[in-house]
């Protein structure tokens, strides 16, 4: 089953008199439970093709598909409760709220929808299992190293159980062995809890663990092949 399906998708933006051609006749599928990285050199068009596909942009031309649902269909309030709820985000910078501690930045998702925390009272500790941070829920953020810090903002991004995770240069900010070790709790996820991944890396190393590579250049995908 594919749970991300994209048509004949372009992507332009028009600075004054100019227009810039920055995604190329996209097509692309996802299967349920696969992890794609997407690489390619830098302004080719990576995150844009993320933002598309997460729904937090708009394509020119063509379309984009979460769960055979037409993004283009939705209106604001059902695209914000699709991008809440059915996927998750996790960016090369943190974006962590400093003065709360990390059981409130993972609980945020639930405060800005108006949900109880209570009510995800079992799902905020399997968070915290998933990353093994239990016994660091009540630190701050300035109390945490890099790699941790990673590790709440990927809690965050599931505590709603999202189907899909969208992942933007994820060990962008990290050493090399904090990198890799998000990279194989990210394998996990894959893996154990059946969550498809899409992420965009410049590293080759992060890239090989996923399940298929794609390739992106100018716009343009030139290849998707396995990875073994």
């Amino acid at each position: 089953m594919n749970v991300i399906e994209v048509t004949g998708m372009n992507r332009s933006f028009v600075n004054g008199k100019e227009t810039a051609h920055v995604l190329k006749d996209i097509n692309l599928t996802v299967a349920e439970g696969e992890f794609v990285s997407i690489m390619g050199p830098s302004g080719g068009g990576k995150s844009t093709l993320l933002y598309l596909l997460g729904g937090l942009d708009m394509p020119t031309s063509g379309k984009v598909c979460i769960n055979g649902v037409d993004l283009s269909t939705l209106k604001d309030k059902e695209l914000c409760k699709m991008r809440n709820h059915d996927i998750g985000f996790v960016f090369q910078f943190y974006n962590l709220v400093p003065n709360l501690n990390v059981e409130d930045n993972i609980s945020l998702p639930l405060m800005i929808s108006g949900k109880s925390r209570s009510e995800y009272k079992e799902r905020l500790d399997e968070c915290l299992d998933i990353i093994g941070m239990k016994d660091k829920r009540k630190l701050t953020p300035r109390e945490l190293s890099g790699g941790q810090q990673q590790r709440v903002a990927i809690a965050r991004s599931l505590v709603f159980d999202p189907k899909i995770l969208f992942l933007d240069e994820p060990i962008g900010n990290l050493d090399s062995q904090n990198g890799l070790r998000i990279m194989e709790l990210f394998r996990d996820i894959n893996k154990k809890y059946n969550k498809t991944i899409v992420q965009v890396t410049h590293s080759e190393d992060a890239a090989k663990y996923g399940t298929k590579l794609v390739k992106l250049v100018d716009g343009q995908i030139m290849s998707v092949t396995d990875i073994a």
